[in-house]
């Protein structure tokens, strides 16, 4: 069979589908924090380790890796438009990684087990939302799966330099791929000081990050998050990577190696039951579902025909059937309840998209509505004005879209400096229509607000009594020296292997 042209097509059918979804990004909350997250840095002139523009005027540490936040600034600087930009983002990081997923376990491990991989991939909606929400973290799942392809490839200098910038892209992944380099270099024979030097050296470059994570710790709020209340879980494709650990430790422990290294590593997110099951940590039982898939395919070769159509009728499992088992505990409720899809594969499910809805999968982005509150925004306003609204998540999509700093913050894991009176503290408030009258009446009164502004969803009022104003701090790293790195980086990733292949024959020739 040509698994390579099957693989191929399955990609380019989630192209596809990707560009058709185009209309609806960005379809997500974190895209409008990263898009203010860059404003903020172009305010600053470069990388600032204190974030003023959320909190403002008194900010809070600016605890998240900035290399997604400097991808984001440097296209905002060439002129990219911001929407179009994060658009663009959601419907190209997923296929990236589909492809960049593909291509190592086709070099590493071969054609077949490649497309059963691209195939399992497709069987969680709530995993390939998690591609398009989360772009940070699958930015930083890319990065770990290349540093791995080039550690197999007997490339250390490049596996160093990728596994560092995963730790300057996401904490959490981050921690997911250290311990995957430290567990594979432990079982690993043919890698295994290899694995632990890169490791070590790449912990090394990102002592700089580190040394910022844990010194701000007493500014994280002890939050249990939002998503901690709901995951899902996919009956078949767990049974089937349960059979393809146990073929692994049986007969192939050596070989997949490298898998194994990823599942026991995916044990540490299960403190967010959402990312172990729904996003990042299903990745492990991608592979290990396909191993099994594999296993009974190749198994057919051995006079077992029926086998190979077992295999092939699993697969038409998980990509059209995939029943998921859904745990959800709605806010303020005592009790978790649950229900089960069938046919909820991402693949039939982008088709669909009305079919099995979520939150994760419903567009945030309403032009008609955003975009005039924004240019009232900016014509009742300063650069350095702050603005605040009763939802932060409206707060920070406005300030972003406007260019204003907000009184609100996503993030609320990492706390202010001290706390203050958002509304005394905001040049314009935005009110929600399904807010308490009673109590928005009240704040009007006492502030003496005045509307400026309204549509169908928000009141916007001026505080002109407001003298605050945002105080945006110089640069912890200016572009400068960002430019700088970042120019060095590439010529070490691009000319390091042979550069240090060369000293060494010098050295052997000596």
């Amino acid at each position: 069979m040509k698994w390579n042209f099957y693989s191929k097509l399955a990609i380019a059918v989630y192209c596809l589908l990707q560009v058709l979804r185009f209309p609806i990004f960005p379809q997500f909350i974190d895209i409008y924090y990263h898009l203010h997250t860059a404003w903020g840095f172009i305010q600053a002139g470069g990388y600032s380790g204190w974030d003023f523009w959320e909190y403002a005027p008194v900010g809070r540490p600016h605890i998240y890796p900035p290399l997604f936040h400097l991808i984001l600034t440097l296209f905002i600087k060439l002129g990219a438009g911001k929407i179009i930009l994060a658009k663009a983002l959601e419907a190209g990081m997923p296929v990236v990684f589909l492809c960049t997923l593909w291509r190592i376990v086709r070099k590493n491990y071969g054609e077949r087990l490649a497309f059963f991989v691209i195939l399992v991939a497709g069987s969680s909606f709530s995993f390939y939302l998690s591609l398009i929400n989360h772009l940070p973290a699958t930015l930083a799942v890319i990065l770990g799966f290349l540093a791995f392809d080039q550690l197999f490839r007997n490339k250390p200098i490049r596996a160093v330099i990728l596994l560092a910038l995963c730790f300057y892209t996401h904490i959490g992944i981050s921690c997911f791929f250290g311990t995957a380099f430290f567990i594979y270099a432990l079982i690993s024979r043919d890698h295994r000081k290899r694995a632990a030097a890169v490791l070590a050296a790449s912990i090394i470059l990102s002592l700089p990050m580190l040394y910022k994570e844990l010194s701000t710790l007493r500014f994280i709020n002890s939050l249990t998050p939002n998503e901690s209340n709901f995951c899902e879980f996919k009956i078949i494709e767990y049974a089937l990577a349960i059979f393809g650990l146990l073929v692994i430790l049986k007969r192939h422990r050596a070989k997949y190696a490298f898998f194994l290294s990823l599942f026991a590593a995916s044990l540490l997110l299960l403190i967010y039951p959402y990312r172990y099951f729904s996003a990042q940590g299903y990745l492990p039982i991608i592979l290990l579902a396909a191993v099994c898939l594999n296993f009974l395919y190749e198994a057919a070769g051995g006079g077992k025909v029926y086998l190979k159509y077992l295999a092939l009728a699993l697969a038409a499992s998980v990509l059209f059937i995939s029943p998921t088992l859904l745990f959800e505990k709605t806010l303020g409720a005592q009790k978790t309840t649950h229900k089960v899809y069938c046919f909820d594969s991402a693949l039939v499910d982008m088709f669909f998209p009305l079919s099995h809805e979520r939150a994760a999968s419903r567009s945030l982005w309403f032009p008609e509505i955003y975009l005039p509150m924004a240019g009232i925004i900016k014509e009742n306003t300063q650069g350095a004005d702050i603005i605040y609204s009763s939802s932060d998540i409206v707060g920070v999509c406005l300030a972003g879209a406007s260019g204003r700093a907000c009184a609100n913050a996503l993030l609320p894991e990492v706390a202010p400096l001290r706390k203050i009176d958002p509304i005394k503290s905001s040049k314009i408030i935005i009110a929600l229509k399904d807010d308490s009258p009673k109590m928005l009446g009240q704040i009007v009164k006492n502030y003496g607000l005045n509307k400026i502004g309204e549509n169908k969803l928000f009141i916007l009022y001026n505080n002109s009594s407001c003298n605050a104003k945002m105080e945006a701090k110089k640069a912890s790293v200016p572009f400068s020296l960002i430019i700088f790195i970042g120019f060095l980086v590439i010529f070490i990733f691009w000319r390091g292997e042979r550069l240090a292949s060369k000293i060494v024959d010098k050295r052997f020739d000596l």
